[in-house]
């Protein structure tokens, strides 16, 4: 059997073991991934149940807040509608608000539709009227829209007790409940509101025509009224429709009877396992397959190919080839030494032959080469200088090409020491090269005509997030964009704004797993939008927020984090041209977030 053969079975022997050993061990954690995610679907339920309470109890604070407004005491119905609807379009979670007069009368309403009605039948009415704690609550369908709402009543109350008006608020379930459908934990996952008499208030996704069904008589309603939240049951089947299922009640509310319930069927959970197996698998195929190239590409040249390179000097030296030789470069280990061994022996052998006029005639035409070689590097060393004096560029490119050449006529007869200083010199040219970019596309900024149009800052933010997917490809990043109003201003400058600030978030939250990064915008400040881009990178020490927008200011080291040190000063130049104002608040290890104002479209 010959040297590769054997090389090649020793290889399959050692990769295929632990081959064996990954499939088994990824086989059996199936399950547990399995188990895993019926637990997430317990979670999943109590989260949308708890984010439920907050928003009753948020409603509750709301309530109190508008119960002191001057604006719901007046006599005047249009001036109370019209101050509710102006409460309306600042909290769109809510289908509508209104008061209601102590006799049950509807007096505003934020949707001024200006009709007359008798609340007094309602149930949430009558609780809030003679209820002592902050909020009565009762789910229903919305007469007009047909949606699940909650309605959360409240009684304002004078000092003696005795109840001015009832201010009910009607929480839009149905939008709230499409929300969280689309964060569920697995793909084919659902998501269902039920009230106390089995009503299907939401189901979500594709369940509109569930809406309003009941399932009082069916095994999962009474699953999900069992005693205690977070639960989870095997099987239950629903439509014909088999899932496991996961509920959870909200316990500070128990009035309402409201039970969320999530489940996701066998396949779904079968499916996500199997993915992540065939994808651990197709890892470690691949990492096995590097492996094996790997090991045989080292046997291949550390042995197979160091052999036949001794058997062939024999070879020739036999024949009568006494210049035959190995040659450098020797291998590490015994066949290094052997290979050394064995030029060192034909050396001495050629020695005794006319070996003084041969070494004299290769010295000498060494030397003619070096020679030759040194007076080249002088001709190019005065021409590379004469350079230096009359541009910048240009030398900077004849760097980067020398050394290059370098590394391809010597790179072998480098040290690693040598090859890395190659390297840095490589490096550095490139960065004075970025820089001198950098700072003429700085001194360009204050030149370059200011062309203001209406600009869709949404648009504008996508393509930056879209331009920056070599830096973030293989990351995992959180982009959280709220929707941006449009501004006036040079859209291919403030598209260079957010690609400094976005790729400046980027590159700083390099550490994070996952990374935040947030665009939004916080109002308004003398008469401009605020808007912002937040992250969860290193941050920085606020002492030193008064360099933060010069050139060549920079908060980190250059081996840390790469950058020219004139970024955010081109963005500080682009808003003042723009006559806003740019500031930066950042606390070390807690992310950073930048504000900026621009005039509105």
């Amino acid at each position: 059997m010959s040297i590769r053969a054997r090389l090649l079975l020793l290889i399959l022997f050692a990769t295929l073991v632990p081959a064996l050993a990954g499939v088994f061990h990824f086989v059996e954690t199936r399950d547990a991934e399995v188990a895993d995610a019926g637990r997430r679907l317990a979670t999943e339920a109590g989260r949308v149940a708890g984010e439920l309470q907050d928003i009753i109890k948020g409603t509750a604070q709301l309530h109190y807040g508008l119960s002191r407004a001057r604006d719901l005491e007046t006599p005047d119905r249009d001036t109370c509608s019209r101050f509710l609807g102006n409460v309306l379009k600042a909290h769109p979670q809510y289908t509508g608000i209104l008061t209601i007069n102590p006799d049950g009368r509807l007096f505003c309403d934020s949707l001024r539709t200006g009709r007359d009605l008798d609340l007094n039948d309602r149930r949430y009415f009558r609780e809030a009227m003679k209820s002592a704690g902050p909020v009565a609550v009762e789910p229903a369908f919305g007469r007009l829209t047909g949606i699940a709402v909650m309605q959360v009543a409240y009684t304002a109350r004078n000092d003696a007790g005795e109840p001015r008006f009832v201010l009910l608020a009607s929480v839009n379930l149905e939008q709230i409940m499409r929300s969280r459908a689309k964060t569920l934990p697995l793909d084919d996952a659902v998501i269902a509101l039920v009230d106390s008499a089995g009503t299907i208030l939401s189901w979500q996704p594709g369940g509109d025509k569930l809406r309003g069904t009941s399932i009082a008589d069916t095994p999962l309603f009474r699953f999900a009224i069992m005693q205690g939240d977070n639960r989870t049951q095997t099987e239950i089947a629903t439509g014909g429709v088999s899932r496991l299922w996961a509920a959870s009640a909200l316990p500070d509310y128990p009035e309402a009877g409201l039970r969320v319930l999530v489940g996701v069927t066998r396949k779904g959970l079968l499916e996500e396992a199997n993915r992540n197996l065939g994808q651990s698998l197709a890892v470690m195929a691949l990492v096995l397959f590097a492996a094996f190239i790997g090991a045989w590409a080292l046997s291949e040249l550390g042995v197979r190919r160091q052999i036949a390179r001794i058997s062939m000097a024999l070879n020739r030296f036999s024949g009568g080839d006494f210049d035959a030789r190995i040659g450098e470069p020797y291998p590490g280990g015994e066949i290094g030494g052997l290979m050394a061994a064995i030029d060192r022996d034909f050396g001495l052998i050629q020695e005794q032959r006319d070996t003084i006029n041969r070494l004299n005639t290769d010295l000498e035409r060494r030397v003619e080469e070096r020679t030759a070689e040194l007076e080249a590097a002088n001709k190019e060393l005065e021409s590379f200088c004469y350079s230096v004096s009359h541009d910048l560029r240009m030398p900077l490119r004849h760097i980067d090409g020398y050394i290059g050449l370098l590394a391809k006529e010597s790179g072998d007869r480098l040290s690693a020491e040598s090859q890395r200083y190659l390297q840095v010199v490589t490096e550095a040219s490139r960065n004075m090269g970025r820089l001198i970019d950098d700072l003429l596309a700085f001194s360009r900024m204050s030149r370059e005509e200011l062309k203001e149009e209406r600009v869709d800052l949404d648009a504008l933010v996508k393509e930056v997030i879209e331009s920056l997917e070599p830096e973030t490809r293989g990351r995992n990043i959180v982009w959280k964009l709220a929707p941006l109003p449009p501004v006036r201003g040079d859209r291919s400058m403030l598209r260079q704004v957010f690609a400094n600030l976005l790729g400046n978030a980027v590159k700083y939250t390099g550490p994070r797993d996952p990374a935040e990064i947030e665009v939004g915008c916080a109002g308004f400040a003398d008469d401009r939008r605020v808007l912002y881009v937040r992250d969860n990178g290193v941050g920085f020490d606020m002492q030193y927020a008064d360099k933060l927008f010069g050139v060549f200011q920079r908060m980190h080291r250059a081996d840390q984090f790469d950058g020219t040190g004139i970024g955010l000063a081109n963005v500080r130049r682009i808003i003042s041209r723009h006559g806003g104002r740019v500031w930066a608040e950042a606390e070390e290890e807690r992310g950073a977030v930048f504000h900026f104002t621009l005039r509105p479209a």
